[in-house]
């Protein structure tokens, strides 16, 4: 999951769990107070009614009526109950048919009032002791709360329409800020897009941040770090080519020198075999100089020149042709039985040294470490690629080695004497890397390899 979209999320649940949190807040406690509000009003009216029985005198039955038409609209739905209770006692002479439970009435006899809730009506009794009486008198009043029941439900409505909105609004201002937050870290990745190997003289322009906060700090680092690395790679790339113009001239009259010398001496002499086996290191010598030399500048420009339409099956054939004359005795197969007859369908636009190298040295591994065995190169077209394979039945890779076959120098357990400096399968990689193609290899130890290399067209 991106940052901005982790950054937005959060920003968002938070939010909604505080909003929702005090709506909640807020519709409980207004229910709680618009409840009590009419206990209060029920209890006034029990109150006025229970006196006006008790007294009844002519104050009190105007005030009675005063009340009644002041909190008709609220208690019109209601009634009233009155219950007689013996004296000094909690008997009721009659148990109305009220939801109540019988410590409701116990509670009221006892505390002077009580109050008690059953779906939307509510009911408050109030005890009065009558002196005028052998009973005291219990007044029950029973009323439907409608006029707060609307105001709850308009404060509900407003709540939760209010929710919805400042839900929208913290979506839209996490959205807006985690892009403001971010434009410098995107700045900054497109301008590493630019960056690779050849081009490590770039560096990064700090557009958007102060230069003493974070991201300030993080591009002046990385800029730092970039001239450094800049300046180790161009040591490198002049001892290299210094290295290399070094070595390459002895390595050539030794070379030269010891075939001279093979072709003077008798093959009974002692010294022959001495002076071949210079030659044959000179001669390997040679190539992993210039392996590592090719290895070298493909790693350090990252660019193809000299790029031509060629055909992949044509390549193919010249470094069978080639491979045959150095090892007379492999034995290579060109399936090409699934290649379309629309000949520019082969074509692609690379490097054709390159690629007859990074082929050449494929086919030759195949062959060297395939125990002699038939090697086969196979040729398909896709629509949007066109897929080599070459296969052995050789020795195969063991899979604790097949994590390293693309590191520098790097040889398999199992190859014994055969020869290889390790590097083969590295250059080749880097060559199809520079050209978009991709390279995989499969293999399983005594039973072979398969080499697998799709070229985009």
């Amino acid at each position: 999951m991106k940052i901005k979209t982790r950054i937005i999320l959060l920003f968002t649940t938070i939010s909604i769990f505080y909003i929702v949190s005090f709506a909640i807040y807020v519709s409980y406690f207004t229910r709680d107070s618009l409840q009590t509000k009419f206990y209060h009003r029920l209890e006034e009216n029990a109150t006025i009614v229970g006196n006006h029985i008790v007294q009844n005198d002519e104050y009190n039955n105007q005030i009675y009526y005063e009340v009644r038409r002041k909190y008709l609209a609220q208690l019109s739905a209601g009634k009233d109950y009155l219950l007689r209770i013996v004296k000094d006692s909690t008997n009721l002479r009659f148990k109305p048919d009220l939801p109540m439970p019988a410590s409701f009435y116990t509670e009221a006899i006892v505390n002077g009032k009580a109050q008690y809730l059953d779906g939307k009506t509510s009911y408050v009794a109030v005890f009065f002791v009558d002196s005028r009486h052998k009973e005291d008198l219990l007044v029950i009043s029973e009323g439907v709360d409608e006029y707060g029941h609307d105001e709850q439900r308009t404060l509900d409505r407003t709540v939760v329409s209010g929710a919805l909105i400042a839900v929208a609004l913290v979506f839209l201002l996490s959205f807006y800020f985690a892009n403001k937050l971010l434009v410098p870290i995107q700045a900054i990745n497109n301008d590493l897009t630019q960056i690779d190997i050849s081009r490590l003289d770039m560096r990064l322009q700090n557009k958007f941040n102060n230069e003493n906060d974070e991201i300030g700090t993080l591009i002046a680092n990385f800029n730092s770090m970039m001239s450094r690395l800049d300046i180790s790679v161009k040591s490198q790339q002049s001892f290299i080519g210094n290295a290399s113009h070094s070595l390459r001239t002895p390595l050539t009259i030794i070379g030269g020198e010891a075939e001279l010398a093979l072709q003077s001496l008798d093959k009974q002499h002692d010294a022959y075999y001495s002076v071949e086996t210079i030659s044959n290191q000179a001669n390997k010598m040679d190539l992993i100089v210039n392996n590592l030399l090719l290895l070298s500048r493909s790693g350090f420009d990252r660019k193809i020149e000299n790029k031509q339409l060629i055909r992949v099956d044509e390549l193919l054939y010249e470094v069978r042709r080639n491979e045959k004359a150095v090892n007379p005795e492999a034995r290579i197969h060109l399936d090409f039985s699934n290649i379309p007859n629309e000949s520019h369908r082969l074509n692609v636009f690379v490097n054709p040294d390159l690629f007859y190298i990074a082929f050449s040295n494929i086919l030759s591994n195949a062959c060297k470490y395939g125990e002699d065995n038939t090697v086969t190169v196979s040729l398909e077209c896709h629509l949007n690629n066109i897929v080599v394979k070459i296969t052995d039945d050789g020795i195969g890779i063991p899979k604790q080695d097949q994590p390293h076959i693309f590191e520098s120098f790097f040889r398999a357990s199992n190859v014994g004497q055969i020869y290889g400096n390790g590097l083969g399968l590295v250059l080749t990689k880097n060559i199809f890397d520079l050209h978009g193609a991709k390279l995989t290899i499969a293999s399983v130890e005594n039973h072979g390899t398969t080499v697998t290399i799709e070229i985009p067209v």
